[in-house]
């Protein structure tokens, strides 16, 4: 069975974006870099909502990404890359299926088929959806040492309490942490 991870940023007091769809705050040290390099090049299908889906496309197919960086842009671009949507009526960027029917039903088949595991990058919509369904076996939070007072919080929206146990955690030098859970 294929293994469903999440793998996002978060503010100190729990949001994910800031007002206005603002990520401004959750800026990466030398080391959040490299690690960032080791996500993105890690082979897993991407998985994403319409809004961090156009977000990322948005840059990750640019001259500018590419410049700044580049190993984080080709492993982007060369990923297999899984967009949910009911709105969305194509995906352009490379390597991308655009699902429309109930994510749920299809995370779950996708899982019991063979083949690369999957992350779950940002969309938070469609994390409280999978967290509820009880598909997702890990979460890897990137807890950046910045509290933006408001926003979208990471698990707005979840309808049943979340028992995490912490596996792993990581101090990075600019005193963000990062914290992998597995649900109990």
């Amino acid at each position: 069975m294929k293994k469903l991870s999440v793998f996002d940023f978060v503010s100190l007091d729990g949001y994910y974006k800031g007002l206005n769809e603002d990520i401004s705050w959750n800026r990466h040290g030398p080391e959040e870099a490299e690690f960032s390099v080791e996500k993105a090049t890690s082979g897993n299908t991407l998985l994403f909502g319409r809004v961090t889906y156009e977000m990322m496309e948005s840059f990750w197919t640019t001259p500018d990404a590419m410049k700044v960086l580049p190993e984080i842009a080709t492993g982007m671009n060369s990923a297999d890359k899984i967009v949910f949507s009911r709105s969305l009526k194509k995906a352009d960027w490379n390597n991308t299926t655009l699902v429309n029917s109930n994510m749920v039903d299809e995370v779950r088949k996708l899982k019991q088929l063979p083949g690369k595991d999957m992350t779950v990058l940002g969309s938070g919509n469609i994390v409280t959806q999978l967290a509820d369904a009880g598909l997702i076996d890990e979460y890897q939070l990137m807890i950046y040492p910045v509290a933006i007072g408001q926003g979208t919080s990471f698990f707005k929206g979840l309808k049943n309490n979340l028992s995490l146990k912490l596996v792993s955690s990581r101090i990075f030098n600019s005193g963000t942490v990062l914290l992998c859970y597995q649900p109990e």
